[in-house]
């Protein structure tokens, strides 16, 4: 819930019955009702940042009052994006920039990589720095584990750390439990059940994760206190969670575009009022090219869902899921005013937008200076860098006694592995696999204490090598056809500080920068557009043939998807729970 000053309040109540002037009014327009679906022609009046009245204004008018023509326009709730992740490439910032002049006025972000990167009272700074700097409504949820276990786990992510994160207003629940199964251990439930209670405790919910998880699991989760899940991938699975009261946010994302499976439960569920709308983290040019959640609501249109449902997904239920309905989500009075001006119903582009009772875009454009150029970025992420350490090439040869034929992971999709075994050779002291498109991946920490090392198929047969300092681990992964390649790359990746280096076939060279914890681009968000989208090109250039590589190199360090990973544990079989290859110290 968003604080309202008593003395506004009286305001808006004087404004609502026309008595005084409104600070704002947008007249002329037609307004769409989030609460009956109607049409009607409205003027909006505002007072601060808040909607006072809906309806014909015939009150006064004073001479600081701003009037915003809305002829021929539909005024609709500004969009929420309930679950999204700030990153790579693009910092927090620029997204709700990008956002915001597409009509997305409300964010949640996962905070799990800047945690990591940062530390709990370092990122609690930023996360109300972020919040207060941002044109859009920046809100953030609290990871309560990692997606790759290593040992000081429950250390960092301590019921302490997340519980005095969970008290600040930016945040609104504690984040998702990726590694779902943890909830049905004895010896790692009894934190996480504490740290869902304590964000209840708190007025905050527990957003959930059941990837994968059969409907003998899903009573379980529900039980454990998981409020939402966002990894349906079919309409049975969207109505198997509604069934059990979770709310089921509805993806479609650069890594998933699963939104065309999920829509037709919409026609076998009576009730939608758990539904909403979800990009789980679209990767920065494609953003730039369709948009975020406009997108969303283009889709679901273009696939004949009713105007009315397609914009409720998006505005009242994915308030109402936060718990801010009664803030967001919808244009009424004592509501933010968080309002899209748009040409029609059909087109969920706006071509101009509103924020707290101020104009911040017009036609896809800022119309006030963007935050993200004026942001003290140095100070808030000072002392976030990587160590990336000074590797030679036979630090990357795989162990002696690895088995041969070894069971690489072959990339079936941009995240999952299945196992295929290679061939060895002896290459010096250690062992060098055979095919012709294995890459060997290495795994290590911020500042290369130690190493995990395992094989990769599938990243293309002429990606020399490519290191990046962005992983779900929060520290640094490197893979290539040969040691030198690797060991150029994790060099060229310590003169710049962090970033992501993709070394091709015949010499080229993409190497980008991201100074922010090696995680992220200062400034605005157009330069981070097209970095991502030049990752991309080099990426394919070297024979990637999977959605979003972005993915790949975060992913390669999970321990909850399938099937073989790189982790702290080493070399993983991770449904078998089996070590294939260990973890090494390089000290």
């Amino acid at each position: 819930m968003v604080r309202c000053d008593p003395e506004l309040r009286w305001r808006l109540i004087r404004v609502a019955q026309g008595l005084d002037a409104p600070d704002l009014l947008v007249w002329g327009g037609r307004v769409w009702n989030a609460f009956t679906g109607e049409v009607f022609e409205a003027d909006v009046a505002v007072c601060g940042d808040r909607i006072a009245r809906i309806g014909p204004w015939e009150g006064p008018m004073g001479d600081a009052t701003v009037r915003i023509d809305a002829r021929g326009s539909t005024v609709v709730p500004g969009y929420i994006e309930p679950h999204t992740h700030p990153w790579p490439f693009h910092n927090p910032l620029s997204l709700a920039e990008a956002a915001v002049c597409r009509g997305t006025t409300c964010l949640v972000y996962d905070n799990l990589l800047l945690y990591l990167a940062l530390g709990a009272e370092a990122f609690g700074a930023l996360a109300a720095a972020l919040s207060g700097a941002s044109l859009g409504r920046i809100r953030w949820v609290a990871r309560v584990a990692s997606q790759s276990w290593f040992p000081r786990e429950d250390e960092v992510f301590s019921e302490k750390a997340v519980l005095r994160m969970l008290e600040r207003p930016e945040f609104v629940a504690a984040g998702e439990m990726t590694r779902w199964t943890d909830f049905l251990r004895p010896d790692r439930a009894p934190r996480l059940l504490r740290l869902i209670e304590g964000a209840r405790g708190r007025g905050r919910f527990a957003d959930g994760h059941t990837a994968g998880a059969s409907r003998r699991r899903l009573p379980a989760l529900a039980a454990a206190g998981l409020r939402s899940c966002h990894e349906a991938i079919t309409a049975d699975e969207v109505l198997d969670r509604l069934r059990q009261g979770l709310w089921v946010l509805l993806r479609h994302s650069s890594l998933r575009e699963d939104l065309m499976d999920l829509l037709p439960a919409l026609g076998r569920t009576r009730f939608l009022d758990r539904l909403a709308l979800t990009t789980d983290g679209a990767k920065a040019h494609q953003i730039a090219r369709k948009g975020l959640t406009d997108h969303l609501i283009r889709e679901a249109l273009a696939a004949g869902v009713p105007a009315d449902t397609a914009y409720v997904l998006a505005t009242r239920n994915a308030a109402a899921f936060l718990g801010l309905d009664d803030d967001l989500g919808a244009v009424a009075p004592g509501r933010l005013a968080d309002m899209n001006l748009l040409r029609d119903l059909s087109d969920p582009t706006p071509c101009a937008v509103i924020v707290g009772g101020r104009v911040v875009a017009q036609e896809g454009r800022l119309t006030v200076p963007p935050p993200s150029e004026s942001f003290p970025w140095e100070s808030a992420y000072a002392g976030a860098e990587p160590r990336v350490p000074a590797w030679g090439p036979d630090r990357f040869l795989l162990p002696g006694e690895a088995p041969d034929p070894f069971p690489a992971g072959r990339l079936v999709n941009a995240v999952i592995t299945r196992e295929e075994p290679v061939p060895l050779t002896r290459r010096g002291s250690g062992r060098w696999p055979r095919a012709g498109d294995a890459h060997v991946v290495a795994l290590t920490d911020r500042t290369g204490s130690w190493i995990s090392r395992g094989v990769v198929l599938g990243l293309g047969e002429g990606l020399r090598a490519v290191a990046s300092s962005y992983t779900t681990n929060g520290g640094l992964v490197v893979a290539g056809q040969d040691p030198a390649a690797m060991a150029d790359a994790l060099a060229r990746l310590r003169a710049m500080a962090g970033g992501v280096v993709v070394l091709l076939e015949g010499g080229e060279v993409a190497a980008l920068s991201l100074p922010l914890a090696g995680i992220q681009m200062p400034g605005p968000f157009e330069p981070a557009a097209e970095a991502a989208s030049a990752f991309q090109r080099a990426m394919e250039a070297g024979g990637y043939a999977h959605s979003d590589p972005n993915y790949t190199l975060l992913f390669l360090s999970c321990d909850f998807l399938p099937d073989l990973r790189v982790t702290r544990r080493g070399w993983v079989r991770v449904k078998a729970d089996e070590v294939v290859v260990p973890w090494e110290p390089t000290g």
